[in-house]
């Protein structure tokens, strides 16, 4: 049990920095299990998503309790997010993991360096819109059953934008309570025979990497939201999210190469 309390600390970083950016938080666990404890990749999907729910779970919480998010917005990307995050969570058999990360790795680090350009040139506030755009919360969703991330990173500027975040902070947990649930059901889609049989085998491993990780996503999911509190602006907003968006897309693009 003890080889694993490195996930600690780790855990309690990354808990807390994608529940401030509003990122999910499989983007940062899945390189972890694939590259750190060379997980096998199926494994390492289903495992990261698990592990972000408590951590999402925890920062769910206290977003409700602090009534930052805005739940009419939130319901109205579900209903488009759920169901294409089942799908592609079932039809994540069919496709070479390795390839889609890798573009979509790449398509992250290009997609960051366009946000933070567009911040940086912000002279004045964006214009506010009150629409939900149903082309992002599918894709984002079918995106999240495929390869564990999506749904936030591309509703992100969308959610910042909209009429209903009063706050870069209302905004973010509007953001991490759409993540949480297509994320749920991007686990749930994935559950197959070969993933039950693959958990049953490695079930003391798993046992004794989630008994450190899980605590450390909750206690990271409670600091996240208050450092989301205290981004001043939309603007610093967006310069923080293509941060850590950048960041992430290198890590994809690792994830991918260790992909098999």
């Amino acid at each position: 049990m003890l080889h694993y309390w490195f996930l600690l600390p780790v855990g309690i970083a990354i808990g807390a920095l994608v529940m401030s950016a509003g990122v999910s938080g499989a983007t940062l666990w899945v390189p972890v299990y694939l590259l750190w404890l060379k997980l096998d990749a199926p494994l390492a999907f289903w495992l990261g998503l698990l592990t972000m729910l408590f951590g999402f779970g925890s920062g769910l919480i206290r977003n409700w309790r602090d009534r930052t998010c805005d739940g009419p917005l939130v319901r109205r990307y579900l209903m488009f997010a759920i169901p294409a995050a089942i799908a592609g969570g079932w039809a994540s058999a069919f496709f070479n993991q390795a390839l889609l990360i890798a573009l979509f790795g790449a398509f992250l680090i290009v997609y960051s360096v366009v946000i933070g350009a567009r911040a940086l040139g912000m002279s004045a506030p964006a214009d506010r819109h009150d629409r939900v755009p149903a082309s992002i919360a599918i894709i984002g969703g079918a995106m999240t059953g495929l390869i564990s991330i999506g749904i936030g990173i591309l509703a992100m500027p969308s959610v910042l934008r909209h009429r209903s975040s009063s706050s870069p902070g209302t905004a973010i947990g509007s953001l991490v309570m759409i993540i949480f649930f297509t994320s749920t059901a991007a686990t749930i889609g994935r559950i197959r025979p070969s993933l039950i049989a693959e958990l049953r085998l490695d079930l003391p491993h798993i046992v004794a990497i989630t008994i450190w990780a899980i605590p450390a996503v909750v206690i990271g999911g409670q600091i996240g939201p208050r450092l989301a509190q205290m981004l001043p602006s939309e603007r610093h907003a967006r310069l923080y999210f293509s941060s850590v968006l950048l960041i992430v897309g290198v890590l994809t693009l690792m994830r991918a190469v260790s992909v098999r």
